[in-house]
């Protein structure tokens, strides 16, 4: 199992989850879950069951920024990450967090720490993260971390209640990150 830490800074660590995080991870679902369901199918019924399945089937060498929680302290934020597909050298960022967490900079920060990692030791082409067209959070993190809009994908986003909607894709390659870093 690939494990990580990374410092955000303001005592903010993003680090590779643990099946054992479970628990800290449906409690903040749980208050979270009208929020969240509105743009992640797996909010609707996240369990501690299927949460500690999740972890275990993802938790692998080959994925070693995927999956991640944002911790304050000992208490779990949110979650942050870098799917990485091999085959074309392309990362993909996702994130959400608590409401209470939202506006300090955490996701920024910690989507940074990834595409950094993605690009300088991973070995990344591109990376890429897709936000609901409505989700104007989601695309604000895009436009903080200078990805390009390169269009709408029509109903190509699942979220809460079986519902579909169309999303933004935002990329960078790795030529333009070196030009911002």
């Amino acid at each position: 199992m690939a494990e990580f830490e990374i410092e955000l800074g303001g005592g903010a660590v993003l680090r590779g989850f643990r099946p054992e995080d479970a628990e800290a991870l449906v409690a903040l679902v749980d208050a979270n879950r009208v929020r969240l369901a509105r743009w992640f199918p797996w909010a609707d019924d996240a369990s501690v069951e299927t949460q500690r399945a999740w972890l275990e089937a993802t938790i692998r060498d080959d994925q070693p920024y995927a999956p991640a929680g944002i911790w304050l302290g000992d208490s779990l934020a949110g979650g942050c990450d870098l799917s990485i597909e091999a085959i074309s050298d392309t990362g993909e960022l996702g994130f959400w967090l608590d409401e209470a967490a939202v506006g300090r900079g955490l996701v920024t920060r910690g989507c940074q720490a990834l595409m950094r990692a993605g690009f300088d030791e991973a070995g990344l082409h591109r990376i890429q993260l897709r936000a609901g067209v409505e989700n104007l959070r989601s695309r604000a993190v895009a436009k903080r971390l200078k990805m390009r809009e390169e269009g709408v994908l029509r109903g190509a986003g699942k979220v809460g209640g079986g519902l579909y909607v169309d999303l933004v894709m935002y990329g960078m390659l790795v030529d333009e990150w070196r030009l911002i870093v």
